[in-house]
């Protein structure tokens, strides 16, 4: 159903785009960074790691050295939502979690650290994409307690820290300036997507509406965020109910992009970077390498039913935020001709991230 090589051309696409937009955030390593007109997604990216960086050790350990040394700049709240949505391995970033949490400061880590595993053989945390994962050495205590295998881990604290100048780092810009908080996330959707609702803000950025709408509302107080005027009240008509007055989430706010070009630092792009959501899309990745690197004897139409209702949702949110003409990915394509797209599509918008 899929192409013979379709599962090592996505991981490594995949490989390739962690690669880069971790050395933008400041890891150690030497490489391409990440481009500079589109902001990087810093909880998707975290979540895409806890599933792909397995297939390259260094990468997950210069990950696991910046989070303790920056790991206050992930929003975890919002890290939950989009993994109960579906994107990251539970137990990697159950794992990943206790490591930030009894390495650094960061304590508040803790509450995503799961129950020990107990009395379950240990499954190999680093995978290959050439022959079967194994695991050597002594195994790490804070992995093995959520059933990974693992050496010893040395964290060598050579991370760096994110640099403001850069535009693809504008999301943990703002984080640094406004607080780990739904305020960053509103003023950057206002900033480089324009007006827009709470309800818009919420679905693109992955936190309720209402916590979107409060803080939202707060800041219109300022007088720098512009809220849609309150309509006027009507004149009550005896016998009928009262008409409503609405000023939520389905109205837009706005900022005077002008008032904000100080945080405009750097030369290229010339005005605030995009912000495409990569959650769906990588969610499609791993609903995708799933299928194809799954044993199975059922029909190619039956997977091709079982892909269709599992990419569903994925195709279905793609389709809400206005990317599946430039993806190339209708959200009505059958099975067997979504496994023929998917497998040419995937690697080269992965590879375009």
């Amino acid at each position: 159903m899929f192409q013979p090589s379709f599962s090592t051309q996505l991981i490594s696409a995949l490989l390739d785009w962690l690669w880069r937009t971790w050395i933008t955030f400041g890891v150690g390593g030497h490489g391409p960074a990440a481009r500079e007109d589109h902001v990087i997604d810093p909880e998707a990216l975290l979540l895409a790691s806890s599933q792909w960086a397995r297939y390259d050790a260094r990468l997950f350990d210069e990950m696991l050295d910046w989070l303790c040394l920056h790991g206050d700049l992930i929003h975890l709240q919002r890290l939950r939502n989009l993994h109960r949505a579906g994107l990251g391995d539970p137990r990697v970033l159950s794992a990943i979690a206790a490591v930030v949490a009894n390495h650094s400061p960061h304590s508040k880590w803790k509450v995503l650290v799961a129950n020990a595993a107990s009395g379950q053989p240990l499954t190999p945390l680093f995978l290959s994409l050439e022959k079967d994962a194994t695991a050597w050495g002594q195994p790490e205590p804070l992995f093995a307690a959520q059933g990974l295998h693992r050496g010893r881990l040395e964290l060598r604290h050579l991370s760096l820290s994110p640099d403001p100048q850069l535009a693809a780092n504008f999301w943990l810009k703002l984080r640094s300036l406004f607080g780990t908080s739904s305020r960053a996330e509103i003023m950057l959707h206002l900033l480089v997507s324009g007006p827009a609702t709470a309800t818009e803000i919420a679905r693109s950025s992955g936190f309720t509406t209402r916590s979107i709408l409060v803080p939202l509302r707060e800041m219109a107080l300022s007088g720098h965020v512009y809220e849609p005027p309150r309509p006027p009240r009507a004149r009550p008509v005896r016998g009928q109910a009262a008409v409503a007055r609405t000023r939520g989430p389905s109205q837009d706010y706005a900022l005077r992009q002008v008032e904000w070009e100080f945080l405009r630092t750097w030369e290229e792009p010339s005005g605030f970077p995009r912000l495409e959501p990569p959650a769906p899309l990588l969610r499609l990745c791993q609903i995708a390498l799933d299928l194809a690197t799954s044993p199975s004897g059922e029909s190619p139409t039956l997977r091709g039913v079982r892909l269709r209702e599992a990419a569903s949702g994925p195709l279905a949110e793609i389709h809400s935020l206005g990317l599946s003409g430039s993806y190339g990915l209708p959200p009505d394509l059958s099975g067997e001709r979504l496994a023929a797209t998917l497998s040419e599509r995937l690697p080269a918008l992965i590879a375009r991230l």
